[in-house]
């Protein structure tokens, strides 16, 4: 029987599905995105694609969790958190000083010496540190939704997700095969729970613990973490697990089937449904990135799926504050077909002047050299300098 695990060392350490799957991924938040800040979420839910909201972040967390739980496993926590950072942060920083200092002062209301001194301007910074603000003084006041970028919702969970795992490379609990899959397990049964305790949670008189609970457990960050979860456990068991892609097609078979069939409401409306829905999305996610999936053209030169995550919501709402009468009605989404386009172009400048340069940085001090012919290690094989590296997943917003 193949498993996981010997797909992936067939394919000597790294999926090669995982690069083809993170650009859809990202390809797929964008164009749910053109829905949401454009006024027509509920028109999008309502059609038959609704599902893919569901599946698109926790794919994205998923798919992180399994190929960071190689790095866990080889890395000391120190340069583990090294190796995180020079991903993450290198374009989180740009991405905030770009909104900041040129979008704002270009569309906002205020004139510059107000937008400037404002404190809305000064938290807005915040987010580099994972405590997020959506706003800036007078910017897209008359857009349909005025956040600048509603994607950052998404980084303190993937902070979260790594001091997590952190905690589990400490405690040595990612070298032991139990541990972790029945901590996830109780973290999806602690979610059956907590759900049918709902109306008492969101009451007016919510503890603190209440509200812990609530962003945990209940709204749509819930399904974040332990989708990363599952990919640790996928990984941990990649041995036991099967690797089968009649599995794979009739996993996609049942998606298109609820799609079609099914709504929103039934989904959500079932306490139990998550505990059920997300390690099959996982087992999905990690069957399609150890998939021998096409390249795409254009794409093999760097990771630009992290770009596409950050930089599209800000030019989405550019292109609605200049030309609000594009998009309305049933011409919603061709908002997509301009967006992607100008996306992708600051995703790979990102790369190249920005991400790539830390990242080779990072080699020197992170990346510890391996013995010549040494199997490459899940998500970072050999590559001569002049590569560019096969990097783990990032998150995208809301699904």
């Amino acid at each position: 029987m193949q498993t996981l695990g010997s797909a992936l060392d067939d394919q000597k350490g790294f999926g090669r599905g995982f690069d083809f799957l993170r650009i859809c991924l990202a390809t797929g938040i964008i164009a749910w995105h053109t829905a949401q800040p454009s006024g027509h979420l509920e028109l999008a839910r309502a059609s038959v694609f609704w599902l893919s909201e569901y599946m698109l972040v926790p794919m994205f967390f998923a798919l992180s969790g399994f190929l960071v739980a190689g790095s866990s496993t080889r890395l000391s926590a120190k340069n583990f958190m090294l190796n995180r950072a020079a991903r993450i942060l290198p374009a989180l920083i740009v991405d905030i000083f770009f909104a900041a200092l040129l979008i704002g002062p270009l569309v906002t209301t205020l004139p510059a010496r107000e937008y400037f001194t404002d404190a809305t301007f000064f938290s807005y910074f915040l987010n580099i540190t994972g405590w997020i603000h959506y706003s800036l003084p007078g910017v897209f006041e008359n857009n349909p939704s005025p956040e600048v970028n509603g994607a950052l919702w998404t980084v303190p969970f993937e902070m979260g997700c790594y001091v997590i795992l952190i905690g589990l490379m400490l405690s040595g609990a990612i070298k032991r095969t139990r541990v972790v899959p029945l901590f996830t397990l109780g973290v999806l049964i602690a979610g059956i729970y907590l759900r049918q305790m709902s109306s008492h949670l969101v009451s007016d008189h919510a503890s603190f613990f209440d509200l812990l609970a609530m962003n945990l457990f209940l709204f749509r960050g819930s399904l974040l973490w332990p989708s990363f979860l599952i990919g640790i456990v996928l990984y941990q068991l990649r041995y036991c697990v099967p690797f089968s892609r009649t599995a794979a097609i009739g996993l996609l078979c049942v998606a298109a089937l609820l799609s079609a069939f099914g709504s929103n409401a039934a989904l959500f409306g079932n306490p139990g449904v998550h505990a059920i829905a997300l390690p099959l999305l996982g087992y999905l996610t990690v069957l399609v990135g150890l998939s021998p999936m096409p390249r795409l053209p254009g794409f093999g030169t760097g990771d630009y799926s992290y770009g596409l995550y950050l930089y599209h919501v800000p030019f989405l709402q550019l292109l609605i504050h200049y030309f609000p009468e594009a998009w309305t009605g049933d011409r919603w989404w061709t908002l997509f077909l301009v967006g992607f386009p100008l996306s992708l172009t600051a995703a790979v400048i990102s790369w190249h002047l920005f991400e790539y340069p830390v990242l080779k940085l990072r080699n020197s001090f992170v990346i510890k050299r391996r013995p010549e012919g040494a199997t490459a290690v899940l998500g970072v094989p050999r590559l001569p300098p002049t590569a560019s590296l096969p990097l783990t997943a990032h998150l995208s917003r809301d699904s």
